[in-house]
């Protein structure tokens, strides 16, 4: 692939754990110092922190547990295959969705910081995140897409990009660019199996109450769960959890409200809460003025002034911070 830079990434435990270390990091500061999104530190290296946070995801989702082979119980009156096709017929029309944004990060009691911007995304073909200060300035931007991501800093003029499978961690676990999309877009997903809807044959039914959960656990790396309102068909909560019982998730991710995008429910209110240190990190991600807009340029144009560094090197330098 032309333009994606190959990134020897060697995340055993001992990076695993920098990486848990960076993503408090983010959202933390000595006594007398402002947060990476500080406007005010030239900040944002700050805004390439969700991407930061994404790749924590991944990262967690490669460490070995012990697998455990007890199966699911189904229980309720709605069949299977009826709640995963009701879900699935719920899945956005739209190819376009684009909406303001603020992102709201936080870390023990006395730690958080939040950033407004936009959120832009073509369904299959991009996902877009530009973090603003002020109301007007643009200082930083996350793309994603099928082939790569990147994070651009526009205050210090430098960039990084890489395609899913020079990074191992992605590759290892079978997060993708359509894994990231179905948890934008509030879909059922299963590792490692793009674009197409799952089956109800890839899940296990168990009740939660009047909500149906759907676990899969095909992955030898990580078992999914979707929280299901039965009446609505709409995906309450995900989470993604180690194998081994009783452990906490890596990731848990609410959707707390719903607007409309032409004749369907999506998602506006979101709450990731990403565990494996002292400390979960909770963002809030809140969406309003959601539109179905498709005048807006699916691919950044770096300019020639700007450097591009390594995935490496961007750790390295926030780890600083």
């Amino acid at each position: 692939m032309k333009n994606v830079p190959r990134l020897q990434s060697r995340l055993g435990s001992k990076e695993s754990k920098k990486s848990e270390e960076f993503a408090t990091a983010l959202i933390s500061s000595p006594k007398g110092r402002r947060g990476v999104f500080s406007p005010s530190r030239g900040g944002v290296r700050g805004g390439l922190a969700f991407l930061l946070l994404i790749l924590l995801l991944a990262s967690c989702g490669t460490k070995k547990q012990t697998i455990d082979s007890s199966g699911s119980t189904e229980a309720g009156s709605a069949p299977l295959q009826h709640i995963v096709e009701t879900v699935n017929a719920n899945r956005q029309g739209e190819t376009f969705a684009i909406a303001k944004m603020n992102l709201a990060l936080s870390s023990g009691s006395d730690k958080s910081v939040s950033i407004g911007g936009t959120l832009r995304m073509k369904r299959d073909d991009v996902i877009q995140i530009s973090f603003v200060t002020f109301g007007i300035l643009e200082v930083a931007r996350i793309e994603i897409t099928p082939d790569y991501f990147m994070g651009v800093d526009k205050v210090n003029k430098q960039y990084v990009k890489a395609a899913y499978g020079d990074v191992s961690f992605f590759k290892n676990s079978g997060i993708d660019f359509y894994t990231l999309q179905a948890l934008f877009w509030d879909e059922l997903f299963v590792l490692g199996a793009g674009k197409s809807a799952p089956t109800e044959k890839q899940f296990k039914k168990s009740m939660e109450g009047e909500r149906a959960k759907l676990t899969n656990a095909d992955s030898k790396l990580a078992v999914l769960s979707f929280s299901v309102n039965i009446d609505s068909g709409l995906v309450q909560q995900t989470t993604v959890s180690p194998h081994a019982e009783g452990s906490s998730p890596y990731l848990t991710w609410k959707y707390e409200d719903f607007g409309n995008l032409g004749k369907k429910k999506f998602p506006i209110g979101h709450r990731l809460t990403i565990s494996g240190n002292r400390n979960p990190i909770t963002a809030n991600l809140t969406l309003s003025n959601l539109k179905n807009d498709s005048n807006w340029e699916t691919r950044t144009e770096i300019s020639r002034s700007y450097k591009e560094i390594t995935v490496e090197k961007l750790l390295s330098l926030l780890m600083k911070l």
